[in-house]
């Protein structure tokens, strides 16, 4: 048997290019978090949350790419990563407007 063919049309791509929008979006709140933790925290607690920041992103940079070459599969599959990194961001951004 051969793999199931993708749907026709341009699906796929308005998919991949809503993906790598979603990235873009991501990134600019990693930058402004990087900045929000920058400009108010000084010493060790700047560097964990820059870290948390840059980890976050990175895992979004990894489910966007998985998720742009492996469009053909469901996305159910993947709600729960996406949601963890956006639970992670808001808490994030909490802690850093709360201090």
């Amino acid at each position: 048997m051969s793999a199931p063919q993708p749907p026709p049309g341009a699906q796929i791509e308005r998919t991949q290019l809503s993906w790598r929008r979603t990235l873009v979006s991501v990134t600019a709140v990693a930058l402004l978090l990087a900045r929000l933790s920058a400009v108010h925290l000084k010493g060790l607690p700047a560097a964990a949350a820059l870290a948390a920041v840059a980890l976050v992103w990175a895992a979004a940079v990894w489910l966007t790419h998985r998720r742009v070459r492996d469009v053909t599969t469901p996305a159910g599959r993947m709600l729960p990563a996406l949601v963890t990194l956006i639970l992670l961001y808001c808490a994030m951004a909490t802690l850093l407007l709360m201090s």
